[in-house]
């Protein structure tokens, strides 16, 4: 009976990929399916669905020749998918088993049972891909550089220019910066930005610029562009909200004075593009680097929104060598195991109150205190089985250094915890998570202070921690950069620059610092401060994706 199921199969792998679909698959991969699907009941069901995952899995791609390694790929993954459903989890919407023939690991319509658990991924700053804006070809660019932590020489430069190249197209396709038709162009009537070198000859005109604020020399302030650059003198000049510090992106408008001086009138950071216009443009880029979705985004939304219970627990400076942080943790987990489960506790350091010397002695206590956190999480089994514990590391935690962005907590210290700990995952700093529809970005880093300590020109904001939460908020999101500050000031691996990046603008930021507790949003971007935990009395952030808002604990 194996030989005509096996023509079967194959008549059905003919007239469903080469017939109606006008796909050529490759002899290798025919003889696969033939082998796969030989005592399948539902053949034709079976070939329909894996050719739609295909399409699905290379949507927007021309390939018409489908080789063995692509079809096993979209095979495992609806296997893996079927497996995954069966698995009963607090985040599941139903319990409902899935039959075992392929024909019924279908990821094309829309499922009975979705765990959104499923649906979050973690992506280190060292995986994600370079992309780089080509201003000749109006779009990104995946970078085929291999990236190195000791990058060339010109990688600095690039590191610039690449930021440059971000925001200037960004400004572009802002609404105040479009011609309004190419029929009648009134100058008025919208806001033109000119090359820095096309200022000579144009003494004591009004021009509005684009660039970077810098010192090239000592005591006096440049703006620089990619071909040019020009003296500032802010002796007149009115600024708005933000933190204005050496190397930060800048629109300025003024006169260029006979004295080849710009003189500055206003001066404010570009403005911000939303996610949704950003997605508009490029949504078909992938900025993370991950596998494509096996479920409709409209389905996938829509089980975002009404999971209201799905929670994120958001947690700064877990200090595991003070016996009372651990101490109100363990109270806090013993409150979450007796409720609602948390889809993922966010734990960010510094996990020791001190820095982390290089010594047997010091390292020793560091991986016992992880010993500890693991065999207390495995106190309560609901928690350790199912919810995600994410950590990020702090300045104080091994070995990284003082450059961003900061490699995970070495596997030494953590073997006993991630043992212990079903989904315990070990990130870098920073590091991005993608829920269902919705980017997380997640950084640790005393950011207020270092931005206030280097700030050039005073924008218009009081020195309150309080009132410059707003400036803070609006610096980073408007420079598409998490630490937007000289590389001597805060060092950064070049090559990896990109991972610093706000663009697109994420659905949620997590600037986790020492100052104050803060949430606010901006431009549609919900941004928080959970705070220091052991110096808040212990306060913490708990973020609800479904309405996209947080509350303090």
């Amino acid at each position: 009976m194996a030989i005509p199921n096996q023509r079967k199969v194959s008549r059905a792998i003919y007239s469903i990929f080469t017939k109606k679909y006008g796909l050529h698959i490759q002899p290798d991969a025919s003889r696969y399916l033939e082998e796969l699907l030989r005592d399948d009941e539902n053949i034709n069901d079976a070939v329909e669905r894996i050719v739609k995952m295909y399409q699905k899995r290379n949507e927007g791609i021309s390939k018409v020749i489908v080789d063995k390694t692509t079809v096993q790929d979209v095979v495992e993954a609806m296997q893996a998918a079927a497996v995954a459903a069966t698995n009963i989890t607090p985040f599941s919407t139903q319990d409902e088993l899935l039959k075992e023939d392929l024909s019924q690991m279908t990821l094309d319509d829309e499922p009975d049972n979705i765990d959104v658990s499923q649906y979050l991924h973690v992506v280190d700053a060292f995986s994600m891909p370079a992309m780089q804006y080509d201003y000749h070809r109006k779009g990104f660019v995946k970078s085929r550089e291999k990236r190195s932590l000791l990058a060339s020489a010109d990688a600095k430069g690039d590191v610039y220019r690449d930021r440059f190249n971000l925001i200037r197209q960004r400004v572009l396709r802002n609404e105040n910066f479009l011609p309004p038709s190419l029929q009648i162009i009134d100058n008025d009537s919208y806001l033109k930005i000119t090359p820095i070198k096309s200022l000579i000859g144009h003494d004591n005109e009004q021009f509005l610029l684009l660039g970077m604020l810098t010192q090239i020399e000592e005591g006096k302030l440049f703006l620089e562009d990619n071909d040019a650059y020009v003296e500032l003198d802010l002796s007149r000049c009115k600024s708005t909200i933000g933190l204005f510090t050496d190397n930060c992106f800048i629109l300025v408008e003024g006169v260029y004075g006979d004295d080849h001086i710009f003189h500055v009138d206003e001066l404010g950071l570009p403005p911000p593009e939303s996610r949704a216009k950003t997605t508009s443009v490029f949504g078909h880029i992938d900025f993370l680097g991950l596998p494509p979705l096996n479920i409709e985004e409209t389905v996938l939304l829509k089980e975002e929104q009404s999971n209201i219970n799905i929670s994120f627990v958001i947690i700064s400076d877990l200090w595991l060598d003070q016996p009372k942080v651990f101490r109100a943790f363990r109270k806090l987990l013993e409150g979450y195991s007796e409720s609602i489960v948390p889809l993922a506790f966010i734990l960010m350091g510094n996990f020791v109150s001190q820095p982390l010397l290089f010594s047997g002695a010091e390292s020793a206590k560091y991986k016992e205190s992880f010993n500890l956190l693991a065999d207390m999480i495995a106190e309560f089994p609901k928690l350790a089985s199912h919810s995600y514990f994410i950590f990020v590391p702090g300045a104080n935690d091994p070995w990284a250094g003082n450059t961003l962005p900061r490699p995970p907590i070495p596997d030494f210290f953590t073997s006993r915890l991630r043992q212990k700990v079903k989904r315990a995952i070990f990130t870098s700093n920073p590091s991005r998570i993608q829920y269902c529809t919705q980017e997380i970005v997640i950084f640790r880093e005393d950011l207020l202070n270092r931005l206030r300590r280097n700030v050039l020109i005073q924008g218009d904001s009081t020195q309150d921690d309080r009132d410059l939460t707003k400036p803070l908020i609006r610096t980073i999101v408007d420079q598409a950069h998490l630490c937007p500050l000289p590389l001597a000031i805060r060092p950064i691996y070049c090559a990896y620059d990109h991972a610093l990046r706000l663009y697109p603008m994420p659905d949620m930021l997590i600037l986790a610092d020492r100052c104050d507790n803060y949430s606010t949003t901006y431009e549609g971007c919900h941004c928080i401060n959970p705070g220091s935990f052991p110096n808040s009395d212990f306060n913490w952030t708990t973020y609800y994706p479904a309405i996209r808002d947080s509350e303090r604990w």
